[in-house]
């Protein structure tokens, strides 16, 4: 069965008031990333449908949803964000930091912009330079918004900080997934 035959199931289990086969079937397609799966799972445990509300597995779900670009997933973001302490929304986000991260050591590349914008736009104190450093691998791999995030961060950046960032980013693009299969690739 595909994706979206599973999503349209799960949708169904909506309409017809079965929130827990709901939940599951989202369930299943959030962990695979898939955004809007991500949002329907983030609005049932936030509304307490097939299962008591859970505001913080609402709001990684929310976040997640968000960094995967899911317009309808930046309002809910907010609204849970005011219902979490900020150490709770510290530990979601150090969450989707590690779950990210494991992503990138698998190479897989749609982490690359979700793992900028995580620490450009999420953490209580943004971390500009790490969110440089990803944006910057994003540009060199030519995945739309890294030119744009890269630049972004330049403006919260000092100089010094600048020039250190760009020689982090080429270490760890070297020595990532992404970096080892474009020095395989003979058209490089």
């Amino acid at each position: 069965m595909s994706a979206d035959e599973r999503f349209d199931l799960a949708v169904e289990a909506v309409h017809a008031g079965d929130y827990a086969v709901a939940i599951s079937g989202f369930t299943a397609l959030a962990e695979t990333d898939a955004p809007d799966a991500q949002f329907n799972l983030a609005l049932l445990l936030k509304t307490g449908l097939g299962q008591p509300k859970n505001y913080i597995g609402a709001y990684y779900w929310a976040v997640l949803s968000d960094l995967g670009r899911e317009h309808r997933a930046v309002k809910m973001v907010t609204e849970l964000a005011a219902f979490l302490p900020v150490e709770k929304r510290s530990e979601v986000h150090q969450r989707i930091i590690k779950r990210l991260s494991d992503q990138l050591a698998d190479g897989n590349r749609s982490a690359i912009l979700k793992y900028a914008r995580i620490h450009a736009e999420f953490l209580e104190e943004p971390d500009f330079e790490t969110a440089y450093i990803w944006y910057s691998i994003a540009q060199a791999l030519a995945i739309r918004g890294g030119a744009q995030g890269s630049a972004a961060m330049v403006d919260n950046m000092e100089p010094a900080a600048l020039i250190a960032a760009q020689a982090k980013a080429q270490e760890i693009f070297l020595g990532s997934p992404f970096g080892q299969r474009n020095a395989m690739d003979p058209q490089n």
